[in-house]
């Protein structure tokens, strides 16, 4: 009786393992969430390439980790618990060194959701974490136009004479006249004009309309 039982339960965990390796895996599925920035991002982004001109490169959604990391000194355990608390946060956007991308600053665009309360936790979290890693952080407020000299000034710690006119600019985003899609600001990478930023239709390569920024 004994060994028929034994001989069952051989028999059982040989389909079992026949099963498992019959069975094809499952595939995880994906799909595109969207635009990388919201319409709000867009708008700033556009002004703040203009702010930097050629002084320095932008870039944006940068997971805080590529940039800042657990100070040394901490045991394994430590330096996880500090780690998870970045991992799954980004910047808004980078300033960087033209010449060799070193990090110059930080920028965070706050609108409505920041007054969250887990968003003001985690606005905390960040503060502390730039403070501490001494990386310039700066806070700008999401809004209808912006004045390209008060975001250069700021992200350059300029000092400017009160009587000074800035120069505002609009937050409208300019359409495609051949099919009305927005056009974005883009960066020649090769030719004369390498370097030189100018406006594309966001339909490309179906509509290849450009202009000058």
């Amino acid at each position: 009786m004994e060994f028929i039982i034994l001989f069952l339960i051989f028999v059982i965990l040989l389909v079992v393992l026949l099963k498992a390796k019959t069975t094809p895996p499952i595939e995880a599925s994906y799909e595109l969430i969207g635009p990388l920035f919201t319409p709000a991002e867009r708008s700033f982004l556009g002004t703040l390439n203009l702010a930097c001109d050629d002084k320095a490169v932008v870039f944006g959604k940068v997971r805080i980790a590529d940039i800042l990391k657990p100070q040394k000194g901490l045991n394994r355990s430590q330096w996880q618990t500090a780690f998870n608390k970045i991992s799954s946060k980004h910047f808004d956007f980078v300033i960087c060194n033209a010449n060799d991308l070193s990090v110059l600053s930080v920028i965070e665009l706050d609108d409505s959701s920041h007054n969250r309360k887990a968003s003001i936790k985690r606005d905390e979290l960040v503060e502390l974490a730039c403070k501490n890693a001494s990386l310039k952080l700066h806070r700008f407020k999401a809004r209808a136009t912006y004045s390209v000299n008060e975001i250069r000034n700021t992200i350059f710690e300029i000092t400017v004479p009160p009587e000074t006119e800035s120069i505002e600019v609009t937050s409208i985003t300019p359409k495609c006249p051949k099919c009305t899609s927005e056009l974005m600001v883009k960066t020649a990478q090769k030719g004369n004009n390498k370097g030189n930023q100018f406006l594309a239709c966001s339909g490309f390569p179906k509509y290849r309309y450009t202009e000058e920024l």
